[in-house]
């Protein structure tokens, strides 16, 4: 059930990354390497046979897996290359290089000419005249596909531009491009935005929780964007019913009384601004002051490093999500599934290009009376069934609106999971989500909204002379300062 519903949601995403809604990074998760790991044998698969090392072995350091450069690389089809002169180690293919230095976490990944600095969480080293490499940053880099089977200790690489030039060989994709062709107007110029979401939800049968608000702004070229948004949430059902005791009393203070009712009649007020091409986000917000945050403050995030140090090419990502076609949406796709069993893994990705191969190409859309082209895709494992619906509107051979419908369901459960999302021709937006998780959790959102064309460029950066704190630089003081003994902590 659950990489049948994940599989979904990837292409989903994927097709949400070329639509007004804006585009959304996918983040690999890192390696859950075992404390055992590095006393392990860790074996290497590669689009679903095993590699086989003669004269240098994967290793584990530092919780990371690393691989013998070479042998890995070569079996990728690329072409590996070492300058002993300033220790930096090289792959080429299809038109992609990376560059590392060894005991450096600095590199480069150059794709046709444009070449994106990249800062990696370990370095690669050399031991026995062989460089080994972090599996996850080269691999990624390289355009594969990287999943970690723990039970097996298997690395799983899946050369996914390979797995998708196969599946698209026999297939035409005239109709799709006329799709990605009407996306691409809201990534040209200024837009203003503005939209309506109300929604609630209930946790092991405590709630409702009601939620509501409004957003509102501009963004210009796709990637720069100042948007506002006031949200009231009342709590008050679930947090009273997670806050009972054994003996069915609530346990809230008057204090934590005073927050619920702050959020409810007062809410919050959050500012966002930023330009996603160059991966720096800001935000702001007004809260209760009961909430006790600090008033007057902006926090910033450099999501380029953030991602760079997880190995992923930032501005490689948001330019995919900005031109996809075909091929791209399929490797999306592939990029956000979960690669945890290494004897169904690559049978679970080329089934899933296969399909959506076949789905999404010229003969997978079939024209209704409405005059309608749709798609539509259905898939059933262990009892769970997960079917997709996309549907174009035309204006002659011009595609001016879209629909996108979800579900999953599973066998005596029903229907777990909907979403739908749609844009006019008016440029009109909307979208509806609801979940059923039995017992744990029952979710309902709805957003209406729309985008009209701008003359106001948005601030992309805070006011002049507003307090800035970069976040992730916070988190880490804190986090060092939680990992002090106390009698430091009360030194410092």
């Amino acid at each position: 059930m659950k990489n049948c519903t994940k599989r979904f949601l990837a292409l989903g995403t994927a097709l949400a990354l070329t639509s007004g809604f804006g585009g959304a990074a996918l983040a690999a998760e890192p390696e859950p390497v075992s404390e055992t790991s590095a006393q392990s044998a860790i074996t290497v698969q590669l689009d679903g046979a095993p590699l086989t090392f003669t004269d240098a072995a994967p290793q584990v350091k530092d919780q990371r897996t690393f691989l013998p450069f070479r042998a890995v690389f070569e079996a990728m089809g690329a072409l590996v290359t070492y300058d002993p002169a300033t220790s930096q180690v090289r792959a080429t293919r299809d038109g992609t290089t990376v560059t590392m230095t060894l005991g450096s976490v600095e590199a480069t990944v150059e794709t046709d000419g444009a070449v994106a600095p990249l800062t990696m969480d370990v370095a690669p080293y050399a031991e026995n005249d062989r460089t080994y490499v972090p599996v996850r940053f080269a691999a990624q880099a390289l355009g594969c596909a990287v999943g970690w089977d723990q039970a097996a200790q298997t690395v799983i690489l899946v050369d996914t531009d390979k797995v998708v030039d196969e599946a698209m060989a026999e297939h035409q994709y005239t109709t799709l491009e006329k799709y990605l062709a009407y996306a691409q107007k809201y990534n040209e110029g200024i837009w203003d935005m503005d939209a309506q979401f109300t929604g609630d939800m209930t946790m092991l049968q405590a709630g409702p929780a009601a939620f509501t608000g409004s957003m509102e702004g501009t963004t210009s070229d796709g990637t720069a964007m100042d948007v506002s948004m006031d949200m009231t949430m009342d709590l008050a059902a679930l947090v009273e019913g997670m806050s009972q005791d054994t003996e069915g009393e609530v346990t809230l203070t008057d204090e934590d009384r005073a927050m619920l009712d702050a959020m409810k009649d007062e809410g919050m007020h959050i500012e966002f601004r930023g330009d996603v091409a160059a991966g720096q986000l800001y935000f702001y917000m007004e809260v209760p002051e009961a909430l006790g945050l600090p008033a007057d403050t902006w926090y910033e995030m450099d999501l380029s490093a953030l991602y760079g140090s997880m190995g992923i090419d930032w501005t490689a990502l948001m330019g995919a999500a900005r031109e996809l076609d075909m091929h791209e949406m399929l490797k999306t796709s592939v990029q956000a599934m979960p690669l945890t069993d290494s004897t169904t893994a690559y049978g679970e990705v080329t089934a899933l290009v296969d399909g959506m191969a076949a789905c999404f190409s010229d003969e997978g859309f079939v024209q209704g009376e409405d005059g309608r082209l749709t798609a539509s895709y259905s898939e059933s494992t262990e009892g769970a069934t997960s079917s997709l619906t996309f549907s174009l509107e035309m204006d002659g051979d011009q595609v001016v609106g879209y629909s996108m419908d979800m579900s999953s369901s599973m066998e005596g459960l029903g229907e777990i999971m909907t979403m739908t999302a749609s844009m006019d021709r008016d440029d009109q937006m909307s979208a509806t989500m609801t979940m059923d998780m039995a017992s744990l959790m029952t979710m309902t959102m709805e957003i209406t909204g729309g985008y009209a064309p701008g003359t106001q460029a948005p601030e992309t950066e805070p006011p002049a002379g507003a307090a800035v704190v970069d976040l992730m630089e916070q988190m880490a003081a804190e986090t060092a300062a939680e990992a002090l003994p106390e009698s430091a902590s009360t030194q410092a």
